[in-house]
């Protein structure tokens, strides 16, 4: 049983990871009709890797010291509890990312690119309830890579930007701050989140 899964490729010594999902309880197995209730976009895979090594399908995660699937989890459980919601059985939360490289460094990571041919995850091609951007700071190196989710599809689109120290509700540009959700307080994007979850 596990909240976390996610399909890896390995290339060299190196891992990618996909079809990333955060179930809002345990599931024993991923099924086809499993329910994604909305997606979350941050920069790219952290440190947590395949619990199989060798295994090729959608697995359990090996979290380490990976914080921002537990921080969506605890978010998105609020915000039904925010709006007296039960939660779907079987719904889980997509996880996207500007690229697929698996490194708690980012500019580790964007060097590692270079030499390493990521693709993106199919994921990306679906439609979403809603999206949840947290992809951090205006970074130069990154803009790029933001502008392709400006072609996302969804009809409910947020970000936290402390710079207004409020929630935005459209696709940020590449200059704008969507704020990560390392340490960031709770009840900031709950709200915003149960309205979206309320309008499905």
């Amino acid at each position: 049983m596990a909240c976390y899964w996610a399909r890896f490729e390995r290339k060299g010594s190196e891992y990618f990871r996909y079809d990333t999902r955060v179930y809002l309880e345990d599931v024993d197995t991923v099924e086809r009709q499993d329910a994604c209730i909305g997606a979350v976009v941050g920069k790219n895979p952290g440190s947590a890797r395949p619990t199989n090594p060798s295994g090729s399908v959608i697995q359990p995660i090996d979290l380490a010291n990976y914080k921002l699937l537990p921080n969506i989890q605890s978010i998105v459980s609020k915000a039904y509890s925010h709006r007296q919601i039960q939660m779907p059985s079987r719904a889980y939360v997509q996880i996207l990312n500007l690229f697929y490289l698996c490194d708690a460094d980012l500019s580790s990571g964007l060097d590692k690119l270079k030499h390493l041919a990521g693709n993106f995850c199919d994921t990306e091609s679906r439609e979403f309830p809603w999206v949840w951007y947290v992809w951090g700071d205006n970074d130069p190196r990154l803009s790029e890579l933001k502008l392709r989710f400006h072609n996302l599809r969804s009809r409910r689109h947020l970000f936290y930007d402390p710079s207004q120290s409020q929630i935005r509700t459209h696709c940020p540009r590449p200059e704008e701050f969507a704020r990560h959700t390392q340490g960031l307080r709770h009840d900031l994007v709950v709200p915003a989140l149960a309205s979206c979850i309320e309008g499905r």
